[in-house]
């Protein structure tokens, strides 16, 4: 199949000025490559929809299309020189290709963001297009909407924009899921050649010290736990729901929301619950316990359960989230009041913790630590890529016995 070539505005990326950034569409065997034209833009009535150019009342129309002309011919050329050669390609060698250097040169950061906030999209990962996003918006406001070349990015750079993510009294968690998720970007724009090799302005920042920050306790103890259980909430369906979730994620060994959403029937084979964690993409295989089965009882009953492709729980519809985003807003959405509803119980338990669906799977994870069972076992169980992120999950457990000891020796 012939590759394609097409220029067009990209309305999903109003520019501040109200103009829209001119993009390039390379397709191929179905398949599609977006980038954006670096410092070119334009308004709904200065493009012409038919010949893919500027028309005449745009104020550089004779610059903008040269330059948009000149682009396309050489990316047609590239590929004719790839069909005279015989030589199968990938969109993303003809970008490179076509590109060249001096496009590499000229591309900005905040262009960069928006096109690999894109690819994520594209790519089904709205999760990390989310929190790419959330890190270009923050970058925006340090630097009040101007951009910069990847040249501007300097460790003196990164090093004033933490100091500025601390000033704002952001938690050092989250000033260290910004800084990561700004590095992994760079990373990617290394991956295709936008910077040499040996870029990076992150060499000096320490990370270390945020991965050394305790967590603040979110087990809860047996007795609150037992309280929780024991609320008659049968004429409040809202919070009744929100008590299956988290007694549901509990004894099903930690699952996070997102991956009971996903939950189906045919996911329960021979007594046992079969999934796949959709952040670590483990595969889990737990047990059903007495207390899964009777939260499981409630929900086949429902007639939203036609068959063994349904979902469990009724968080997603099948017929209602279809994308990506549908499907992530609609999680999002549930888990927002599922975690109202909890803090509601919460208050009805006198809990002195605050109550939340993580909640469930840190006192999970402590169960089993004070239990005896080693952090090894627990990181299979809860599906962690390594013992240091289950080591996080028991931190304030081992706070707890290390005061203990303290009060009977000292």
């Amino acid at each position: 199949m012939a590759t394609t070539v097409k220029f067009y505005l990209n309305s999903d990326q109003p520019l501040q000025n109200g103009e829209l950034p001119i993009y390039v569409r390379l397709t191929k065997d179905r398949k599609h490559k977006y980038i954006a034209l670096s410092a070119k833009s334009c308004t709904k009535d200065q493009w012409d929809e038919k010949l893919c150019l500027p028309k005449k009342n745009h104020p550089h129309h004779k610059e903008l299309t040269i330059a948009i002309t000149q682009l396309r011919l050489h990316i047609q050329k590239t590929i004719l020189n790839y069909e005279n050669e015989g030589r199968e390609y990938s969109l993303e060698e003809l970008k490179l290709a076509a590109f060249s250097d001096r496009t590499k040169r000229s591309i900005t950061v905040y262009n960069y963001f928006e096109d690999t906030i894109r690819t994520q999209l594209q790519s089904a990962r709205v999760g990390n297009s989310n929190v790419i996003r959330s890190t270009y918006n923050k970058l925006k406001i340090f630097r009040k909407g101007k951009d910069l070349e990847f040249s501007d990015i300097t460790t003196q750079f990164v090093k004033r924009y933490e100091d500025y993510l601390q000033a704002e009294g952001n938690k050092s968690n989250t000033v260290f899921l910004y800084l990561r998720t700004f590095k992994t970007v760079l990373n990617y724009a290394k991956e295709d050649g936008f910077v040499k090799p040996d870029y990076n302005p992150f060499k000096n920042i320490d990370f270390a010290k945020y991965r050394r920050v305790k967590t603040k306790k979110r087990a809860l103890p047996k007795e609150t736990m037992d309280k929780i259980k024991a609320l008659d909430l049968s004429k409040q369906p809202s919070l009744q729901f929100a008590r299956h979730i988290f007694l549901f994620s509990y004894y099903a060994w930690g699952i996070n929301f997102s991956d009971i959403a996903f939950l189906k029937w045919k996911d329960i084979i021979d007594d046992s619950i079969y999934y796949i964690r959709r952040k670590t993409h483990e595969s889990l295989n737990v047990g059903l316990s007495p207390e899964l089965v009777t939260i499981l009882d409630v929900y086949k009953k429902s007639i939203l359960n036609e068959n063994e492709e349904s979902y469990i729980f009724p968080i997603l519809n099948k017929r209602k989230h279809l994308t990506p985003i549908q499907i992530d807003n609609r999680i999002d959405k549930v888990l927002k009041n599922v975690n109202r509803d909890l803090k509601i119980i919460g208050e009805m338990v006198e809990s002195a913790l605050p109550i939340s669906t993580y909640t469930a799977r840190h006192s999970f994870a402590s169960v089993l630590k004070k239990s005896g069972v080693s952090t090894a076992i627990i990181k299979e169980m809860m599906g962690h890529d390594t013992e240091r992120t289950t080591e996080i999950y028991l931190d304030s457990f081992e706070n707890e016995q290390l005061n203990s000891i303290a009060k009977n020796y000292l």
